[in-house]
């Protein structure tokens, strides 16, 4: 049986090395779970009769009738539009090759955007509010964008390790 393992094993290292160290996919994938977060913020998160609320529309409505209490709450639903903002700047540092910038520009608008979709999910099962998609697939979409954050961040340490070209010294025109 041991011969049957080896040749597994090396194979399954060879696909994970290739996996970890296959940027485009990473980057395409970073993209692609970037832009379902942001296009799941304008999905209909709150069904009450006929009418459908987006996340934006829903909390600027918990602001409007004053229903989040002042402090963090308060402050996270005011600040709830710049999530786009948050996700577009982690992909675009990835981009640029900013892994670790990226990486936390990301868990920090997962945190945000995954921990409303998850609490909004959680919190309606208890009462006959109707949930739409968005906050559930905002939540999924949340953690696929950290899970790539991270596998850029640490699959490309050795990107950022590749020291500068040295420069030749400066000619004297003298």
């Amino acid at each position: 049986m041991p011969s049957v393992r080896r040749p597994v094993r090396r194979h399954v290292r060879r696909h994970v090395r290739w996996l970890l160290g296959h940027r485009p996919s990473a980057i395409g994938a970073y993209t692609a779970a970037g832009a379902v977060v942001v296009v799941s913020t304008f999905l209909p998160w709150l069904r009450s009769g006929s009418t459908s609320r987006s996340s934006y529309e829903l909390l600027g409505l918990l602001d409007r009738l004053d229903i989040a209490p002042d402090g963090w709450i308060s402050v996270l639903v005011r600040w709830w539009p710049l999530v786009p903002l948050l996700v577009v700047l982690a992909i675009v540092l990835a981009w640029w090759r900013r892994w670790v910038l990226s990486f936390a520009t990301a868990f920090v608008g997962v945190l945000y955007t995954g921990g409303v979709g998850t609490a909004l999910v959680v919190a309606a099962g208890r009462t006959p509010i109707t949930v739409g998609p968005g906050p559930s697939l905002c939540a999924a979409a949340s953690v696929t964008f950290l899970v790539t954050a991270a596998w850029m961040a640490f699959s490309h340490a050795s990107d950022r390790a590749v020291p500068a070209p040295v420069a030749a010294p400066p000619v004297d025109p003298s």
